[in-house]
């Protein structure tokens, strides 16, 4: 009986060297949860070759308070910020905005949304990072007792919020209106106006805006 001759042996696959992981368009950039206003203040200002004295000299602010905002132990209101910001070479879209990017469709974790304002009155705004939107989206959430600051928000366009939790107290045009949870307002035109909590739960509210305020 003669023998059976071996098979020869398949040539082993070559390994395909792993594919490195790719970060996908859709999601923003990570500066988002990183920069706060404090940091951007502080770049913007040294960039600017100004002390914390001269911007606050300019700004008609407190030295104290230009030094809070960048150690991120005070949280500006929106119209505080706008002042100061005018006494610099940048506008406030400039200030939030982040590396563009190439999708259309953006998705945000609750961290990737640019802060605005930390403490008992806590902004952030979705696509901060697009300068050419045309509609911008803010998440507020106000601790009992907070306000959109002290002096009114004023914007060239069209506002609208719903209120997802608590109530809010609605200052404009000399009157104040309670609006309740699920309630909202819109305004049209350039209405000043001011939010704050006045009830003894945290209110947290959604408010859409066009043209984009930031």
């Amino acid at each position: 009986m003669t023998a059976a001759k071996p098979r020869p042996r398949a040539a082993a696959k070559p390994r395909r060297a792993p594919r490195a992981p790719q970060r996908s368009t859709t999601q923003p950039a990570s500066e988002a949860a990183a920069l706060g206003v404090g940091a951007r203040l502080k770049a913007v200002r040294e960039k600017a070759g100004l002390s914390q004295r001269e911007l606050a000299r300019r700004a008609g602010v407190t030295n104290g308070t230009v030094s809070l905002i960048e150690q991120e132990r005070h949280a500006p209101s929106l119209a505080s910020l706008h002042r100061i910001l005018s006494s610099l070479p940048i506008s406030m879209a400039e200030f939030f905005a982040l590396p563009v990017s190439r999708s259309n469709a953006l998705f945000y974790e609750a961290a990737d949304l640019a802060v605005v304002t930390r403490g008992s009155a806590d902004l952030r705004v979705l696509g901060s990072e697009r300068r050419d939107k045309r509609l911008q989206l803010f998440s507020e959430r106000y601790a009992p007792g907070a306000s959109t600051g002290e002096e009114p928000i004023v914007h060239d366009g069209e506002t609208a919020a719903v209120v997802v939790q608590g109530s809010v107290v609605l200052e404009v045009e000399g009157r104040e209106q309670r609006i309740g949870e699920g309630g909202g307002f819109q305004l049209l035109g350039r209405i000043p106006y001011r939010l704050r909590n006045a009830g003894r739960r945290t209110a947290i509210v959604v408010c859409a805006c066009t043209p984009p305020l930031l």
